[in-house]
């Protein structure tokens, strides 16, 4: 009993260290990307609204070494978010004892489609209410997306680009995010069992 306690002890870790592995790397990642396409787009003159992460993350500026120093940033950052959120211990005794068997992985078709969604939804949804809104100046930050979503505007039209745009990063985000999870606790458990 007490070995079975500590196989489920070790594959919570691993549970919650996957979650910031997977969570880590799609942030990392995310912030290197859109880091060296501005440097490669632009040049020297690229991302004066991106590098305004300077002001919180010292030493990160618009440029290849800023992409890696934000390769960094952003792994730390989405470890420590993804720890923060990866699934708790059951509460009671018995919650436990029935969980005590059941790994949890990623089913990355519904992972995916449901972070693309959510995206979807925020990046259409904000842009719907900031052209509905109206005014002279809609959204000039907003529209500094079309930097990273070729076609994207503050419009109505944009509006539903960018929901199209954001559905699919988040569809691709979800497959890596449940992609390295999984793997994360499948060679935990090999682990476990090997040793």
């Amino acid at each position: 009993m007490a070995d079975k306690q500590a196989l489920h002890a070790t594959l919570e870790r691993a549970n919650a260290r996957a979650w910031g592995i997977a969570t880590g790397l799609v942030l990392g990642l995310g912030l290197c990307g859109a880091t060296c396409w501005l440097v490669a787009k632009d040049g020297a003159q690229a991302g004066a609204h991106l590098g305004r992460l300077s002001q919180v993350l010292p030493g990160y500026s618009v440029s290849w070494g800023g992409g890696l120093i934000g390769l960094v940033y952003g792994f730390v950052i989405g470890y420590a978010l993804g720890r923060l959120l990866a699934p708790r211990q059951p509460l009671t005794a018995a919650e436990r004892s029935s969980e005590r068997n059941k790994h949890v992985r990623l089913n990355a078709r519904t992972w995916s489609t449901t972070f693309g969604a959510l995206l979807a939804i925020a990046l259409g949804g904000t842009t719907a209410v900031l052209v509905a809104r109206g005014g002279d100046e809609v959204g000039p930050l907003l529209g500094q997306l079309a930097l990273y979503l070729p076609g994207f505007s503050v419009t109505w039209a944009g509006a539903a680009l960018g929901a199209a745009w954001a559905f699919a990063l988040g569809w691709l985000l979800g497959q890596v995010m449940a992609l390295v999870y999984n793997a994360s606790v499948a060679r935990a458990e090999e682990r476990i069992a090997g040793g």
